[in-house]
């Protein structure tokens, strides 16, 4: 099959554009339960916590890259992101759980969000979540807190 130059690119894009839609996947790493006391669930206020980071996958999107450039004929390009790859592996850290995110300390002030919803220091049923996400070259991780507040 004999394609133009400008095919081959809108061939290239659609790959490309097609793998990066794909749907996304949530694995569960950790659930926690703390104490419950049934007074303070009943009469308490609920309340929920979400923090969350995001981060690259470097290896598939180089491999997304390197797929563009070989339907594309462009070796430079191909070697081009190998090099683009490495570096970016560089600069990525962060929890193992998924793919490494761009900050590390996301979930640093999850303690101030806490007090914050519940002044009163009085939590019961606390139940702390830890996931990853994965939407093909984006990734996430996510910690979730979810709780009765008790009154004062």
């Amino acid at each position: 099959m004999n394609r133009s130059p400008f095919k081959k690119r809108v061939h290239a894009c659609t790959v490309a554009v097609s793998l990066s839609m794909m749907a996304g996947c949530a694995v569960m790493h950790s659930v926690q339960l703390g104490e419950i006391n049934s007074n303070t669930v009943l009469e308490g206020k609920r309340f929920e916590i979400n923090v969350s980071q995001l981060g690259l996958d470097v290896e598939q999107a180089a491999s997304i890259a390197e797929a563009v450039a070989v339907v594309a004929g462009s070796p430079e390009t191909v070697e081009a992101v190998s090099a683009a790859q490495d570096i970016g592996a560089l600069f990525q850290w962060g929890p193992k759980t998924g793919a490494p995110v761009f900050r590390d300390d996301y979930s640093d002030g999850i303690i101030d969000m806490l007090r914050q919803e519940c002044p009163s220091g009085q939590i019961s049923g606390l139940m702390s979540v830890r996931e990853s996400v994965d939407y093909s070259v984006i990734t996430g991780e996510v910690v979730k807190l979810v709780g009765y507040c008790g009154k004062e």
